[in-house]
């Protein structure tokens, strides 16, 4: 079953619980790898008191603590051992013995993910580009000094560096992008109000359902109801009581319909309901609604009615013809004294 994060920052908490441990043995592996070497002795303070600071910053994660004080102060120390690694190598490294940077392309990546994931995409950009120049320079002031081989490592260096960079900016723009367009897709079908389908979604299922029961020979039923005496909750209690009470009632009637069957607000107080019952299953759902309502105590306003009309679909249908007999349903409720239930067929 894939874990569900509720936000931004519960998706990182959980990338960093996988990332954080598998850095920390990297760096240990590289401690003692270069214990002993009076020429890594910064790489070896650097690595341990980094090592400490990550550790000390996932057992914050995981009792979920610290936030983005853990995210900015390992992002600091992060970029201390990169830039100070990068500068004692290539001083002390590529320069006497002409050998290659080898782990920092491994691992450069990671560190570029990081910055993004920590600064968001502008920041992101300005703060890699930024350590990016530093390194340059760096590399540049030894650069007539040092062998071939060295170089091309540096050359390799800078341009997988820009590289990852550019690709990775552009990865979270498009991402960007494309989850705004989801969202704003979304809420083009969603009531602003209530959080349930609109009138251009239903649209779209009545077209749907409409379809289906040409091409499959099937017929389907509509549920139509609207609030008893809306007009006098608003008068009496204002319109933002009014709304309140929608919301209240939309959640209401929405705990009781199954995933399957289909809720929205056609306009004003009326929604409309595609059950996946037919018949005398949706005149009996219709009911069983028209009562919960009836006997809930909203907030504010106490006790309320609503009226219902249901209709079953015809091979002729269309959805102007399915509106017009589940209207009258709703009318012939009204008629009938309110808080009933009505089928026409």
């Amino acid at each position: 079953m894939k874990k569900q994060f509720e936000s931004l920052a519960d998706l990182k908490r959980g990338v960093y619980l996988w990332i954080v441990p598998i850095i920390i043995i990297a760096l240990i592996l590289n401690t003692v790898m270069q214990n002993g070497y009076n020429e890594f002795k910064m790489n070896f303070i650097i690595n341990n008191a980094l090592t400490i600071w990550l550790f000390l910053s996932w057992v914050l994660l995981i009792k979920r603590r610290g936030g983005e004080f853990i995210e900015y102060s390992c992002l600091a120390l992060i970029t201390v051992y990169h830039i100070a690694t990068f500068c004692d190598t290539v001083a002390h490294y590529l320069l006497p013995s002409g050998g290659s940077l080898g782990d920092f392309i491994v691992w450069m990546p990671i560190y570029i993910v990081f910055i993004f994931l920590t600064l968001g995409v502008k920041k992101g950009l300005t703060f890699s580009i930024f350590i990016f120049l530093l390194t340059l320079v760096d590399g540049l002031t030894y650069f007539n000094r040092l062998s071939t081989e060295s170089m091309d490592s540096l050359f390799q260096y800078y341009f997988a560096n820009f590289v990852y960079i550019v690709v990775l900016y552009s990865a979270q723009h498009i991402f960007k992008v494309y989850a705004e367009a989801q969202l704003f897709k979304k809420h083009a079908y969603l009531d602003s109000l209530t959080g349930i389908a609109n009138r251009h979604q239903i649209d779209g299922w009545f077209e749907q359902k409409l379809k289906d029961a040409k091409e499959m020979n099937i017929t389907f039923s509509v549920i139509f109801f609207d609030i008893d005496h809306f007009k006098m909750i608003n008068d009496q209690y204002g319109h933002k009581v009014g709304d309140a009470l929608l919301i209240e009632l939309a959640d209401l009637i929405q705990s009781n319909l199954s995933a399957r069957e289909w809720f929205g607000r056609w306009g004003g107080e009326e929604f409309i309901i595609l059950p996946t019952v037919t018949g005398q299953g949706a005149i009996n759902l219709a009911e069983l609604l028209r009562e919960t309502v009836a006997t809930h105590d909203f907030q504010i306003v106490g006790r309320l009615t609503a009226s219902f009309g249901v209709t079953e679909s015809l091979p002729e249908d269309t959805i102007d013809s399915l509106l017009s007999r589940v209207d009258e349903g709703l009318y012939q409720s009204k008629h009938r004294g309110r808080n009933k239930v009505s089928s026409v067929s």
